[in-house]
């Protein structure tokens, strides 16, 4: 602590020993709120030098390489790797359903609905294993692209005793060719195709029931006249499923908050990190690990892909994974992720909030709405980590604007504070893992944001006094 004087300032005393070789040349100050400022001007630039990043692409795998290339700035190792990536996999169950529509209804047409309605089971199946349990399937025929994860690694000073992931992604999401704002087009090109598709299989199963009372399940025959006329109508009516086809456009959004940003901020946790340990203050057993991941807007394939690699590796680890931080009064912690299906670690994400709630900032825990995707959080789950992930958007709050997966997710919507809380809640979870106190009973109060990083402990030859 400085104390004021009122006399001519002293000269400092020498430094002893070692201390004469610490590193002087002054840093930048690395409080939360620099840092913050650090991960958007990198999301600014990776935007305006490369633009969208969809999975698999040319931009993603330049992206990658910047991220790489920030990340062996400050760890002691860093790494590319490679995985096969199904082009275009996460929107062929639409293509599926505009093709499979018309041949439901003519199954229907010549008196067999049981096959009609098996087909719509199965199809029900695999589109909810891709679109809603994010639990995909292989499929051989597409062409195969690239996909990039990136990871680094900060050691420890002394032997490691536990290890933290910090995880994010870099793939932008498709836009959509539709606009959700716009209700009409909107209901016309998404809302009536999903109906018909659905009403499709209803029918099958009405007309299943209605074969059993008659006697004709099993043998092929014309449906009533009532029947014959709804089953024409929905056929004439395949024309209007083709939205579906273009349901996700070729171009892809900005991803600046969704989620180019948090790779912004786990190359800052490095720098931070990397800093405090030239400083003479090395975490003393616990091993960091940053990875940035592909394909996540695409089922989370890319850290799955990783997790699979790198498991073994990776004995009761803590993972941290960020994802859609817009909004300072929205901090949250999951639960539960994948439209709320997968649990993630609750005694973690609630630790978590304890943590970000002792220094000041307003956080919950809760489980990721349905319909809402998945995070990454989700895969390290699946490979039996510890994880949750840390989020800032607002998803029931409908006076904030929801930008994510459009054109409007730009630096500008992000919240630079929400940033800010989110490094220093990651800074002080490895402090308190690193001094093997992350589950003590009570956490002592943290000042919402220090003003300056002190320098480690000075030892003086000598003493003056006045």
């Amino acid at each position: 602590m400085r104390i004021p004087l009122f006399h001519k300032r002293p000269k400092p005393p020498t430094l002893t020993g070692a201390q004469t070789t610490h590193r002087t040349q002054k840093i930048e100050t690395l409080k939360a709120g620099r840092l913050a400022s650090l991960a958007l001007s990198f999301t600014s630039r990776i935007i305006e030098s490369i633009g969208a990043r969809l999975a698999g692409s040319e931009s993603c795998r330049l992206a990658a390489a910047e991220i790489e290339k920030e990340l062996a700035s400050f760890c002691d190792t860093a790494e590319q790797s490679s995985f096969e990536l199904e082009s275009g996999v996460h929107s062929l169950p639409l293509k599926v359903a505009v093709i499979l529509y018309p041949v439901l209804v003519l199954l229907q047409l010549i008196g067999l609905p049981y096959l009609s309605f098996m087909l719509f089971l199965l199809y029900g199946w695999y589109a909810g294993k891709e679109l809603y349990l994010y639990k995909p399937l292989s499929i051989r025929f597409l062409k195969r692209d690239e996909g990039v994860n990136v990871h680094a690694v900060l050691q420890p000073k002394g032997p490691v005793e536990q290890t933290i992931l910090f995880t994010s992604h870099h793939d932008s999401a498709p836009l959509y060719s539709y606009n959700r704002l716009d209700r009409l087009t909107y209901a016309k090109k998404v809302g009536l195709p999903v109906f018909l598709f659905l009403g499709s299989g209803l029918l099958s199963m009405v007309q299943i029931l209605s074969e059993l009372v008659s006697g004709l399940l099993l043998l092929p025959n014309v449906p009533s006249i009532a029947s014959l006329i709804l089953l024409l109508l929905f056929l004439f009516s395949t024309p209007l499923l083709l939205g579906l086809w273009n349901f996700h456009s070729e171009t892809g959004s900005p991803g600046a908050g969704d989620n180019l940003v948090s790779v912004g901020m786990i190359i800052q946790l490095a720098r931070y990190f990397h800093w405090k340990r030239s400083c003479n203050s090395p975490l003393s057993s616990t091993r960091l690990v940053f990875c940035s991941f592909d394909a996540e807007e695409m089922g989370l394939r890319g850290s799955r892909e990783w997790y699979r690699k790198n498991r073994p590796d990776l004995d009761s680890a803590l993972v941290l994974n960020f994802d859609c931080v817009y909004h300072s009064d929205q901090l949250t912690f999951l639960e539960r992720d994948v439209n709320g299906h997968q649990m993630l670690d609750s005694s973690l994400a609630r630790r978590c909030a304890e943590i970000a709630q002792s220094m000041g900032y307003p956080a919950t825990c809760e489980s990721i709405p349905r319909l809402s995707g998945g995070t990454d959080a989700a895969e390290a789950s699946r490979a039996q980590l510890k994880a949750c992930t840390l989020t800032s958007v607002g998803w029931d709050d409908r006076t904030k604007p929801s930008v994510y997966h459009t054109e409007d997710d730009t630096v500008d919507s992000i919240d630079p504070k929400a940033v800010e809380m989110a490094l220093s809640v990651a800074i002080r979870l490895v402090e308190l893992v690193d001094q093997k106190k992350l589950w003590e009973a009570d956490l002592p109060k943290q000042e919402k944001q220090k003003e300056e990083e002190s320098d480690p402990k000075l030892v003086f030859s000598k003493l003056t006094h006045r």
